[in-house]
């Protein structure tokens, strides 16, 4: 893994801001890549012509362009035939999500259905297990809500089945009263 860092950091110096106007950051085997469409198309080029001499060969299928809507068109028709995917919408990225406000909404709307029916499980256990629940709780699930939370902005009134008040943050309590009124819960 080292040598394979060590190369990373030449394709790195290849196609650095300097030479693109693309802002970039490289997380283990992944690259990232900001700025202006044409720029994007450029640096795109230059990773798929420099990476696989040192070991990194791009995967375009893999590769998802989020562009604002007003630029959608170009982003079509500049990465047209390279494999890239192109959207307006939103992906999500390392856990959290970079997009619209709508896509925004979709995404942490899920993970709060998921969450929800988390706790409904929870609550079925709770009544013969209440230690095993409140550790699975404790070092589980409020774990993934905090990482949610810090990683995208302005959720707090899409996390309203945890609480009355949207800018609660969830916590033991909200849990321990949904699982004792499930009719607080919905479809529990």
């Amino acid at each position: 893994m080292a040598m394979y860092a060590l190369g990373l950091l030449v394709l790195q110096e290849e196609i650095s801001y300097e030479k693109t106007q693309v802002k970039q950051v490289a997380y283990a085997d992944d690259l990232k890549g900001a700025g202006k469409i044409s720029d994007l198309k450029k640096w795109w080029a230059l990773v798929k012509e420099n990476g696989p001499t040192i070991g990194y060969t791009p995967n375009a299928t893999k590769s998802i362009l989020i562009v604002k809507p007003e630029h959608y068109e170009n982003g079509v028709r500049l990465f047209s035939g390279s494999g890239i995917i192109v959207t307006k919408d939103g992906q999500r990225h390392l856990g959290a999500v970079i997009g619209t406000e709508e896509f925004k909404a979709k995404y942490v709307g899920e993970k709060v259905s998921e969450w929800v029916k988390e706790v409904c499980v929870l609550s079925g256990m709770a009544k013969t297990e209440p230690h095993a629940v409140y550790s699975a709780f404790t070092h589980g699930l409020q774990h993934r809500w905090s990482f949610v939370k810090r990683t995208i902005p302005g959720i707090s009134l899409l996390l309203r089945p945890f609480g009355k008040n949207p800018s609660e943050k969830p916590s033991y309590q909200h849990c321990w009263n949904l699982i004792h009124h499930r009719d607080n819960v919905g479809s529990c």
